[in-house]
């Protein structure tokens, strides 16, 4: 199956925005007069010095066209946000950064990096990489995800890394510094996993965890996909078989219990990609959505007894309204038509619009992407990343 990826590293986290057209509302995208810079690129200029590194050397291992996450979190409780980035590696082991397509720059750290902000010391935007001083060096895996929360109650962030390889779980240790305790927490799961989010599924007082998995592709059963014209490409979602995602209870002692099956979540398998937590159906209790790569998408609505039902299919939320299951990457939830329901919004492949689903209000959706002017908006480009946030404050959500 041919696929149109476009890999690449990320030169930056902060990057620079343009207006190019969006949505006012239901009608046709707009189109400003000339195109306005919205955004600054001060990455370089604050010291924020990073570049993804995709780690192809001509094997065309399926993790190279995923990308790697960032946090935002005040992980040394000083009042400003620190950064946290995701590295790519060489998963051939018999091959080294000499054999690399697009080999980082000399002056780049491998691995994981975090990057300390000095404004409220300083009072100066100032970016200072302390992962070896924070503990966060020496991971050798394939950077997917990240999630942050307080998993124990003691009032530092913590920091969980789902990989393609074995996931690590980092402990705050409320001195600048983080543990790896993964082996003790049990959430050492060592397979493609994606994303993942913190959420208190069950409402004892205590986060839990769940983990997206993308496909059985391992290094060793990587196979040789090839594009209409006979040339080698990077192989589809539906050339290794689905996973299901992964759910883990938290004790309350420091450890996670694996409740996949218990809880129903391996009841449906799909590529996992995205995941959001939010209560969708307005019942109190947080409830999950996945976004799938041409599989349908998972809606997990929180059944109150430690158990989830997928009811994606029937509130709207598995296809879009052609009825196709799309390629789907990110995801967000937020109120953007005001009304008190949470929404949602899914980014896809190139040549597939985004994907736009509104809340009536009960827990059930339409897709509103042609409606609210996105879907010629986003035809032509790949989704990975999204958020909803409100950049110019007038109490509207943006994308």
């Amino acid at each position: 199956m041919t696929r149109w990826w476009r890999a690449a590293g990320v030169s930056s986290v902060i990057t620079v925005c343009l207006v190019i057209g969006w949505g006012l509302g239901p009608g046709k995208a707009q189109r400003p007069a000339e195109t306005t810079a919205l955004f600054e690129d001060v990455s370089a200029a604050t010291g924020l010095d990073f570049q993804h590194f995709i780690g192809a050397t001509g094997s065309f291992f399926t993790p190279e066209i995923m990308g790697s996450g960032v946090a935002l979190l005040d992980y040394d409780g000083d009042g400003d946000l620190d950064v946290f980035i995701l590295q790519g590696t060489i998963l051939d082991k018999s091959k080294s950064l000499l054999d690399a397509l697009f080999p980082p720059p000399r002056t780049h750290w491998p691995g994981n990096r975090l990057f300390r902000n000095e404004l409220i010391p300083t009072g100066k935007l100032r970016f200072v990489d302390v992962t070896e001083q924070a503990g966060l060096g020496g991971n050798s895996a394939y950077g997917m995800g990240v999630a942050v929360g307080d998993y124990d109650n003691d009032g530092h962030p913590d920091i969980f890394v789902s990989n393609f390889g074995r996931n690590i779980l980092y402990h705050n240790n409320g001195d600048g510094t983080f543990t790896d305790v993964t082996d003790q927490a049990g959430v050492g799961e060592d397979s493609f996993s994606a994303s993942a989010a913190f959420v208190d599924y069950d409402r004892d007082g205590y986060l839990d965890l769940f983990v997206t998995r993308y496909n059985a592709f391992t290094v060793q059963s990587n196979k040789k996909c090839y594009n209409y014209a006979g040339g080698r490409e990077y192989c589809g979602p539906g050339d290794y078989p689905s996973l299901s995602s992964k759910l883990y209870h938290n004790d309350g002692h420091g450890h996670f219990v694996d409740v996949t099956q218990k809880a129903g979540i391996g009841a449906s398998v799909g590529n996992g990609l995205g995941v959001v937590c939010a209560d969708f159906n307005g019942d109190g209790w947080m409830d999950i959505y996945v976004a799938n790569d041409k599989t349908p998408n998972h809606l997990w609505i929180n059944q109150h007894n430690g158990t989830f039902k997928d009811m994606a299919l029937i509130t709207g939320t598995a296809y879009n309204a052609d009825g196709k299951a799309l390629s789907g990457m990110g995801v967000t939830a937020g109120d953007f038509d005001n009304d008190g329901a949470e929404d949602i919004f899914v980014t896809n492949l190139t040549g597939e619009p985004d994907t736009l689903y509104q809340n009536d209000g009960s827990g059930n959706f339409e897709d509103v992407t042609n409606l609210y002017g996105l879907a010629h908006t986003t035809f032509p480009l790949t989704g990975f990343g999204t958020l909803w946030f409100d950049y110019d404050n007038d109490s509207r959500l943006d994308l």
